[in-house]
């Protein structure tokens, strides 16, 4: 039977893992290891992903209700980083990354050129955070008091 006052007692924290990156060791300095750590989403994050891409879709509209002429719609939707042909896919995914990245903290920006410029990584990361995301929350584990217990002979 589900303990209810367990669970309702149980702190949690984020599920994280790193992900040695080696095709992105030149951006990181040195001859440190390229790890990238990502984290799992909670319901509100996942949500907001999966809505992601009609939020680009209304977005599309004010953009060509900003701009004069297709060149300068164009020019606005590459600033962004979306075009016509984006899949919902690659919109959800963006968004992932973006909020689910620990170590790198990225913007949309770096996203967008890390899924135009090293896609099989792009999809390492997500589908990382997908796993981690269906995995749940850790327990957070209490601290101890940091002394050891002797235990005296009888």
């Amino acid at each position: 039977m589900f303990n209810n006052s367990a669970f309702m007692k149980a702190q949690f924290q984020p599920r994280t893992t790193d992900i040695k990156l080696d095709a992105l060791q030149l951006f990181f300095e040195g001859d440190e290891i390229p790890l990238w750590t990502v984290r799992g989403q909670t319901a509100s994050e996942l949500a907001r992903a999966i809505e992601s891409s009609s939020k680009q879709k209304n977005l599309d509209s004010i953009i060509k209700a900003i701009g004069s002429n297709k060149s300068q719609i164009d020019d606005l939707k590459a600033a962004i980083g979306i075009g016509d042909d984006t899949p919902a896919d690659v919109i959800k995914r963006l968004e992932m990354l973006q909020v689910c990245s620990v170590s790198p903290e990225i913007d949309l920006p770096v996203a967008i050129k890390l899924a135009e410029n090293f896609p099989i990584e792009f999809y390492i990361l997500t589908n990382k955070i997908t796993e981690l995301t269906g995995l749940g929350a850790d327990i957070k584990k209490p601290n101890g008091s940091g002394k050891t217990k002797v235990l005296k002979a009888v």
